[in-house]
């Protein structure tokens, strides 16, 4: 049986790899379901998708000029790589705020940031981050994540007319 914590089953769901296979899944589905039931899956495509790439790249660039260690440094279950900021809080992040922005009800704005949070407290409880790696990374995950959304609403139409021609 597989032995894992609460915290690294947390922190998985910050993994830049769970969010892009769950959207490449929602890619495929889109073209298998029906026309009608498209709409289901454009959100994921158009939002989720494009924050966590432009949330994770603007961290690689982060981490490469910073170049800061890991607390972990030296430990044999540490990840390579540098620390500031945590990848797994900025794509978190990233996509809980399109995801709770684009449904307009404030309770899932905040459900969804309090799972990114556990995402983020997960990194620090298991020694790979230090609170100020989670915290740049949630502020860099929210910001792209608040102007995908509002590009998103500002295209809206154009999205409409691209799904209904496939």
């Amino acid at each position: 049986m597989l032995d894992y914590s609460f915290w690294e089953i947390a922190s998985g769901f910050g993994s830049l790899s769970f969010w892009v296979g769950a959207s490449l899944i929602c890619l495929i589905l889109f073209f298998t379901v029906p026309k009608k039931s498209r709409k289901y899956f454009i959100w994921f495509i158009f939002l989720v998708l494009p924050s966590i790439i432009i949330a994770n790249g603007i961290t690689q660039v982060v981490k490469f000029m910073l170049q800061a260690p890991r607390p972990c440094e030296g430990l044999p279950s540490c990840p390579s790589g540098y620390s500031m900021p945590s990848g797994h809080a900025t794509v978190a992040f990233a996509a809980m705020t399109v995801l709770g922005l684009h449904y307009k009800k404030r309770k899932y704005l905040i459900h969804s940031l309090i799972f990114a949070q556990i995402v983020g407290i997960s990194r620090i409880v298991l020694g790979v981050h230090t609170i100020p790696d989670v915290l740049v990374g949630s502020f860099i995950g929210m910001f792209v994540g608040f102007l995908v959304q509002k590009a998103y609403e500002m295209h809206y139409k154009d999205f409409v007319k691209v799904v209904k021609k496939v």
